[in-house]
């Protein structure tokens, strides 16, 4: 049996808009993938998913799944009313951080400091600068160039280095520090007022599952699981749940989204102990649910798609 899981993060009306340059799905953009999507898909929910695999409901031959990682505002004020107004269920995965204390995620200030610069090889610059002023060896950074400086299928190899180095490489203390004094710099806003615009609110949260959507588990602070021992993958998975259940979302046979897509035994471990069901990989393809792991669920990102590149 097949399903089709399709992932989506920043969707917003792009041109014209403040941030042109950030890397996300125009509204324009998702309405028609929704529509493609319709005519080649029968989109399922998170209660059908749960129940294939916890009693062997079939799903139909075409199942397809929508999933929205990171809690963004976007989700709210732009893709809740195109799925209400569909008939269609979302699956959200907010970090509780900065739902809980208006914490910037390292992943969404590097992303808006790529956005607003032209030049990166100047941010480049800037971050080797920074890293030396925080005690890193210059043949440290260069070991780390030649071992990150790789181009994926959507970035080149300096935005691929530069989003590494802040995101897993450096210390966590160094990164704290200069993605602020790089943010600071380059973005030119408030992190706590950036916050409030960027992502929903545990209001806004309670008002998805009123609305007939999903909200599961993305960690407590957006961290690579598999960078963490089983202690700190334990916090970070525990912490989330408490939040959940603040909210009156499902805290027993619930869906884990990886944060990266980040996970190793001990995470699934964890997670089997926790009553999860399922886990949500960044792995892309269509999943075999009769040959996966339910712990291994693979997406696709709406890129794979027509109407998912702008």
């Amino acid at each position: 049996m097949q399903l089709t899981s399709v992932m989506y993060h920043y969707v917003r009306p792009l041109k014209g808009s403040q941030y042109p340059g950030i890397k996300g799905l125009e509204l324009s953009g998702f309405r028609q993938q929704l529509d493609y999507l319709a005519q080649q898909y029968e989109f399922i929910s998170a209660d059908h998913l749960i129940a294939h695999l916890k009693f062997g409901e079939a799903l139909s031959d075409n199942a397809c799944l929508l999933t929205f990682d990171d809690g963004y505002r976007d989700h709210f004020d732009f893709v809740l009313p195109e799925l209400i107004k569909r008939g269609i269920q979302g699956c959200f995965f907010p970090p509780a951080c900065s739902v809980i204390e208006k914490k910037l995620l390292d992943v969404n200030a590097i992303h808006f400091i790529l956005a607003v610069t032209d030049d990166i090889s100047m941010l480049i610059a800037d971050l080797k600068t920074q890293t030396r002023i925080h005690g890193l060896p210059a043949s440290r950074w260069d070991e780390l160039w030649v071992r990150l400086a790789r181009p994926s299928n959507f970035d080149g190899k300096e935005v691929i280095f530069f989003k590494r180095m802040l995101q897993r490489e450096l210390s966590a203390e160094m990164r704290a520090v200069i993605v602020t004094n790089l943010f600071e710099k380059h973005v030119g806003r408030s992190e706590r007022e950036f916050c409030d615009e960027l992502y929903m609110s545990a209001d806004d949260l309670r008002e998805l599952q009123s609305e007939g959507m999903y909200v599961g588990n993305h960690t407590y602070n957006h961290v690579w699981l598999n960078s963490l021992d089983r202690e700190g993958q334990e916090s970070e998975i525990s912490k989330s749940l408490e939040f959940l259940s603040s909210l009156g979302a499902p805290v027993r046979d619930w869906i884990m989204c990886y944060p990266y897509g980040g996970y190793n035994h001990d995470t699934i471990d964890i997670l089997k102990a926790h009553n999860c069901i399922a886990g949500l990989t960044t792995n892309s393809g269509i999943c075999h649910l009769d040959q996966t792991s339910p712990f291994e669920l693979s997406r696709f990102d709406t890129n794979d798609f027509p109407q998912g590149s702008i």
